[in-house]
């Protein structure tokens, strides 16, 4: 199914019109006369120094294999060139010989087959080691990278030899002879029969995979195979589907200027997220900018909230998300599925409400990763590597959140606030992960709301707020002899075991109050309103960990109350804790 969709997509886009060419930059053109002699390399690049997109021959698919492209390839296989040959056995030639021999050998095999007077001239180019080298003597050594994609134009003509037609014709009829020599069968993805892949092209720029690329499909070892089959036997799977899902993959995996992937969100280290519609381009764009938006995005979000997340006459096209996790060589599927583009919309807007909290600026879309890095460990470490994952996919599906996120804020809650402007902004994160997992997992018959709610009666969020009640007593109090807070000392026993925290922490606050002069009042009189709701001469001995969950978002939203609504009398703000202008 998977598969299915893709090579509909490629088929859609027009990845797959020409199957034996793709379009790469190429950084050098190198000119050549009729008679191949060589008269300059012509850099072909912009003015960011990248090589223009051209049509060429497509390259095949190798990592430490040889395998030369027809008339384009790199400096190693055109030129023959190495950075630092090693040093190898009598009479065995190096890397570099061995990859310009293939190249050339291919080249030869066109001359052979064809009477194209551009192709002899690049033979003669190669076949004279001196020209080879005054071509390499153009940049200095040092700027040779290996990676510099070369083609070549001969006499007067502004057309690279790989593109004229008679070139073009003969490329394309030895793609059809090697077609024919395979091996057909019935296709998995198609149900057609067709010509099997035997091995299938690779994904580039799956994270935490090979910088060469990594199969999604392979059988490239003993353990692999069964009933006697060998490599692409073991799932049947035509050259053109094998081909087709590719390029689908890497044209959503491929860089773009303003993101690391075009049309993928990545998800932790070693996954990302892609996906694809049968809708609009634009429509796609306006959905990735909702699930992962840049600081472009997010500057336009604030003119027009929820701008492409309205029902629209496309609602009910369908809507394609695969997550992939690159190891070494190979490529793991942790997640897929199909949907409508309409749920997906649906979903967002759900997803965002569900995070909105306190005053903040909420119509803005908050990206994965930066809620995810709310609650890491100081280390980095601790959090499950699917995670992420795992909170996206509910996110697009409407599903309940992971308990892990759950967990991992109130244990990231528990820890003293780092000393910093981003504290209170990682306070909302965190609470807010806290708040939407709560609401999609309906622990609560009451709803937990946006802000300060002062009829809500449940215990957790009252005791939530009278801790906040406690800790702003405790500051203006202190002021700027206060070395360490209530929440630095008992938010972790206060959540947990409120009997036992609260029976010192009461006690602590008529002292402070005695200290805190006018202000103090204030704050006395909202104890007492707080305290109003406690029930009576009970106190819960222990919190489950939903309980500890709201008694944060009861914690948050009284304490977001303090900041919104300042007195006369305002001190100067405790450790770890910024003035309104550090927000």
């Amino acid at each position: 199914m998977m598969l299915a969709a893709l090579n509909d997509f490629a088929r859609e886009r027009g990845l797959l019109d020409d199957p034996l060419y793709e379009t790469k930059a190429v950084d050098f053109q190198i000119r050549l006369s009729p008679e191949g002699k060589f008269l300059g390399l012509v850099p072909t690049q912009d003015e960011r120094g990248k090589g223009l997109p051209v049509l060429i021959p497509r390259i095949p698919q190798r990592s430490v294999n040889i395998a030369a492209g027809f008339v384009v390839d790199n400096s190693k296989y055109v030129l023959g060139h190495e950075k630092e040959e090693p040093p190898t056995r009598a009479g065995k030639a190096g890397k570099g010989a061995v990859r310009f021999a293939a190249f050339l050998t291919l080249l030869r095999e066109a001359v052979a087959q064809t009477d194209v007077p551009e192709l002899r001239a690049v033979e003669a180019f190669l076949a004279n080691e001196k020209a080879r080298a005054k071509a390499l003597a153009e940049r200095p050594e040092d700027e040779w990278t290996g990676s510099e994609m070369l083609a070549f134009v001969v006499g007067d003509s502004v057309t690279p030899v790989h593109q004229l037609p008679e070139v073009r014709a003969w490329w394309e009829r030895r793609g059809e002879q090697a077609a024919a020599l395979g091996r057909t069968g019935l296709c998995l993805v198609s149900g057609r029969n067709a010509v099997l892949a035997e091995t299938h092209p690779k994904l580039k720029n799956v994270p935490q995979a090979q910088s060469s690329g990594a199969s999604l499909v392979s059988f490239n070892a003993n353990a692999f195979a069964s009933h006697g089959l060998e490599q692409g036997e073991n799932a049947p799977v035509s050259q053109q589907a094998a081909l087709g899902y590719t390029l689908a993959l890497n044209d959503l995996l491929r860089k773009s200027e303003e993101r690391r992937y075009r049309q993928g969100i990545q998800l932790g280290e070693d996954s990302v997220l892609v996906f694809w519609t049968n809708s609009t381009a634009e429509q796609e764009s306006l959905l990735l900018n909702w699930a992962d938006p840049t600081e472009e995005t997010l500057r336009r979000f604030l003119e027009a909230p929820f701008r492409g997340l309205e029902p629209g006459e496309l609602d009910e096209r369908s809507f394609y998300s695969v997550t992939l996790a690159g190891n070494s060589g190979r490529v793991a599927v942790r997640d897929w599925f199909q949907t409508s583009v309409g749920d997906v919309k649906r979903n967002l807007r759900r997803y965002f409400d569900d995070l909105r909290l306190g005053e903040a600026k909420t119509d803005q879309p908050i990206p994965v990763w930066r809620l995810l890095k709310a609650v890491e460990a100081p280390s980095g470490k601790g959090l499950s590597p699917d995670l992420a994952t795992r909170m996206m996919g509910a996110a697009l599906r409407g599903h309940p959140f992971p308990r892990q996120l759950l967990s991992a804020s109130l244990d990231r809650l528990r820890l003293p606030p780092a000393d910093g402007k981003l504290e209170r902004e990682q306070l909302r994160l965190r609470v807010a992960l806290i708040k939407a997992t709560l609401i999609r997992s309906h622990a609560f018959s009451q709803e937990v709301t946006v802000s300060l709610d002062k009829n809500n009666r449940l215990q957790p969020y009252v005791l939530g707020r009278l801790f906040a009640v406690l800790e702003r007593l405790q500051a203006v109090a202190l002021g700027s002899d206060l070395n360490s807070t209530i929440r630095d000392r008992y938010f972790a026993s206060a959540s947990r075991t409120p009997a036992l925290a609260f029976s010192r922490l009461l006690p602590l606050s008529v002292h402070h109050a005695a200290k805190a002069g006018d202000e103090g009042k204030w704050l006395e009189r909202t104890k007492s309103e707080v305290m109003a709701l406690v029930e009576p001469d009970f106190l819960p001995s222990v919190f489950d960990l939903n309980a500890q969950g709201l008694f944060a978002v009861g914690y948050y939203h009284q304490r977001e109350a303090f900041f919104s609504k300042r007195t006369p009398s305002e001190p100067k703000s405790p450790k770890g804790e910024p003035s309104d202008s550090a927000d």
